[in-house]
Protein backbone atom coordinates (compact mmCIF):
# COMPACT_ATOMS: atom_id res chain seq x y z
CA UNK A 1 0.00 0.00 0.00
CA UNK A 2 2.67 2.50 0.81
CA UNK A 3 4.26 1.83 -2.73
CA UNK A 4 1.28 3.04 -4.35
CA UNK A 5 0.81 5.67 -2.31
CA UNK A 6 4.61 7.19 -2.98
CA UNK A 7 4.07 5.93 -6.78
CA UNK A 8 0.87 8.53 -7.32
CA UNK A 9 3.05 11.09 -5.05
CA UNK A 10 5.48 10.77 -7.50
CA UNK A 11 3.34 11.72 -10.51
CA UNK A 12 2.00 14.62 -8.74
CA UNK A 13 4.72 16.23 -7.79
CA UNK A 14 4.88 16.60 -12.24
CA UNK A 15 2.05 18.75 -11.13
CA UNK A 16 2.27 22.76 -11.50
CA UNK A 17 -0.25 25.46 -11.07
CA UNK A 18 0.19 25.69 -15.00
CA UNK A 19 -0.66 21.89 -15.24
CA UNK A 20 -2.28 20.68 -12.40
CA UNK A 21 -2.15 17.10 -12.51
CA UNK A 22 -4.84 15.34 -11.15
CA UNK A 23 -4.84 11.35 -9.71
CA UNK A 24 -8.44 9.69 -8.72
CA UNK A 25 -9.21 6.24 -7.61
CA UNK A 26 -12.10 4.68 -9.93
CA UNK A 27 -11.24 0.99 -7.64
CA UNK A 28 -8.29 -0.47 -6.05
CA UNK A 29 -5.76 -0.66 -7.99
CA UNK A 30 -7.17 1.21 -10.94
CA UNK A 31 -6.12 4.83 -11.26
CA UNK A 32 -7.02 7.61 -13.77
CA UNK A 33 -4.41 10.76 -14.23
CA UNK A 34 -6.58 13.98 -15.67
CA UNK A 35 -5.57 17.59 -16.61
CA UNK A 36 -7.81 20.05 -17.73
CA UNK A 37 -5.43 22.67 -20.07
CA UNK A 38 -6.37 24.39 -23.74
CA UNK A 39 -2.98 23.18 -24.84
CA UNK A 40 -4.13 19.84 -25.30
CA UNK A 41 -0.66 18.41 -26.66
CA UNK A 42 0.81 19.80 -23.64
CA UNK A 43 -1.66 18.18 -21.22
CA UNK A 44 -1.31 14.72 -23.00
CA UNK A 45 2.80 15.01 -22.28
CA UNK A 46 2.06 15.70 -18.87
CA UNK A 47 -0.28 12.84 -18.27
CA UNK A 48 2.60 10.70 -20.16
CA UNK A 49 5.11 12.29 -17.74
CA UNK A 50 3.06 10.98 -14.52
CA UNK A 51 2.80 7.83 -15.88
CA UNK A 52 6.25 7.47 -16.36
CA UNK A 53 7.17 8.96 -12.83
CA UNK A 54 4.79 6.21 -11.19
CA UNK A 55 5.58 3.55 -13.38
CA UNK A 56 9.13 3.85 -12.63
CA UNK A 57 8.18 3.91 -9.00
CA UNK A 58 6.01 0.98 -9.09
CA UNK A 59 9.09 -1.30 -10.45
CA UNK A 60 11.93 0.03 -8.05
CA UNK A 61 8.86 -1.57 -5.30
CA UNK A 62 9.08 -4.54 -7.38
CA UNK A 63 5.61 -4.34 -8.59
CA UNK A 64 3.76 -3.95 -12.12
CA UNK A 65 2.32 -1.00 -13.70
CA UNK A 66 0.09 -1.96 -16.43
CA UNK A 67 -1.82 0.72 -19.20
CA UNK A 68 -5.40 0.28 -19.59
CA UNK A 69 -5.79 2.95 -21.55
CA UNK A 70 -3.10 5.59 -23.14
CA UNK A 71 -3.65 9.05 -22.47
CA UNK A 72 -5.83 11.07 -25.08
CA UNK A 73 -7.73 14.25 -25.36
CA UNK A 74 -11.55 14.27 -24.20
CA UNK A 75 -14.42 16.37 -24.31
CA UNK A 76 -16.52 17.73 -21.98
CA UNK A 77 -19.26 15.11 -22.10
CA UNK A 78 -16.69 12.29 -21.77
CA UNK A 79 -14.90 13.73 -18.87
CA UNK A 80 -18.38 14.08 -17.65
CA UNK A 81 -19.40 10.44 -18.38
CA UNK A 82 -15.88 9.14 -16.96
CA UNK A 83 -16.74 11.10 -13.46
CA UNK A 84 -19.84 9.22 -13.34
CA UNK A 85 -18.51 6.05 -13.50
CA UNK A 86 -15.79 6.72 -11.08
CA UNK A 87 -18.36 7.81 -8.56
CA UNK A 88 -20.87 4.48 -9.74
CA UNK A 89 -17.51 2.35 -8.68
CA UNK A 90 -17.02 4.24 -5.79
CA UNK A 91 -20.48 3.50 -4.80
CA UNK A 92 -19.56 -0.65 -5.62
CA UNK A 93 -16.63 -1.00 -3.66
CA UNK A 94 -18.65 0.74 -0.30
CA UNK A 95 -21.65 -1.78 -1.02
CA UNK A 96 -18.75 -4.85 -1.20
CA UNK A 97 -16.89 -3.40 1.59
CA UNK A 98 -20.47 -3.87 3.79
CA UNK A 99 -20.76 -7.68 2.20
CA UNK A 100 -19.29 -9.40 6.02
CA UNK A 101 -20.29 -13.06 4.34
CA UNK A 102 -17.22 -12.76 1.29
CA UNK A 103 -15.13 -10.47 3.64
CA UNK A 104 -12.27 -13.17 4.50
CA UNK A 105 -11.89 -14.42 0.59
CA UNK A 106 -11.75 -10.85 -0.51
CA UNK A 107 -8.99 -9.59 1.91
CA UNK A 108 -6.92 -12.57 -0.15
CA UNK A 109 -7.80 -10.57 -3.59
CA UNK A 110 -7.03 -6.94 -2.19
CA UNK A 111 -3.46 -7.94 -0.82
CA UNK A 112 -2.75 -9.36 -4.32
CA UNK A 113 -4.72 -6.36 -6.10
CA UNK A 114 -2.46 -4.05 -3.88
CA UNK A 115 0.49 -4.85 -5.42
CA UNK A 116 -0.45 -4.18 -9.18
CA UNK A 117 -0.52 -0.78 -10.56
CA UNK A 118 -2.76 0.06 -13.55
CA UNK A 119 -3.34 3.44 -14.97
CA UNK A 120 -5.69 4.67 -17.48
Amino acid sequence: IDAVKDALRAGLQLATEEVPLKINLIAPPIYVISVTLFAEEKGVEAVRAAMDAIKTSIELSKGTFNVKLEPKVVTEREDQKLQEEMEQRERDMQEKDGDEDSEDEESDDDEEEESDEKEE
